[in-house]
């Protein structure tokens, strides 16, 4: 497994741990109840397991076990035109999106409770706009890895139709 999906998914081991605690905190708030301001912790909670643990573990495996972009040979060297990450496409637009995927889910998680405890709009419209960088980070993933998308037993070839 490559770097960036280790990092990738250890990340999202964290949100799952984040998420778990946040779930326990609320599901005791059922039973010995914490206070009315614990239930503006429920987008936070969402926010880490689906956005966090999820999304980011599915974005690492993703980075990992797609089919790697077109390989050849080139005629004056016997080794492969793309070879180790370079295979997998731009890394620095995989930590780009990794960076902005990141500061989203923090932003929503952070800015969401903080809307509702102390019910200024301001802290709910930066919400709001955490979801753009939520898009910026799915469209550069999406655009790193569009051409390592082709049809199956499809040649890797470096002048194969198609890629």
């Amino acid at each position: 497994m490559p770097l960036t999906s280790r990092i990738t998914v250890k990340a999202s081991i964290i949100y799952l741990a984040l998420g778990a605690v946040l779930g326990a905190v609320l599901l005791i708030n059922r039973w010995l109840p914490l206070g009315p301001a614990i239930e503006a912790l429920r987008a936070s909670h969402i926010q880490f397991l689906v956005v966090g643990w999820l999304t980011q573990f599915i974005l690492g495996v993703a980075w990992w076990l797609f089919p790697p972009l077109a390989i050849g040979l080139r005629a004056d060297s016997p080794l492969p035109v793309r070879r180790g990450q370079s295979q997998r496409g731009s890394e620095i637009l995989f930590w780009l999106a990794l960076a902005c995927l990141n500061l989203g889910i923090l932003l929503r998680a952070l800015l969401e409770p903080l809307q509702y405890w102390t019910e200024l709009d301001l802290f709910g419209t930066l919400a709001d706009l955490s979801g753009i960088v939520l898009l910026a980070a799915a469209v550069l993933f999406v655009v790193n890895l569009w051409g390592r998308v082709r049809e199956l037993g499809k040649a890797r070839s470096v002048g194969a139709a198609g890629n």
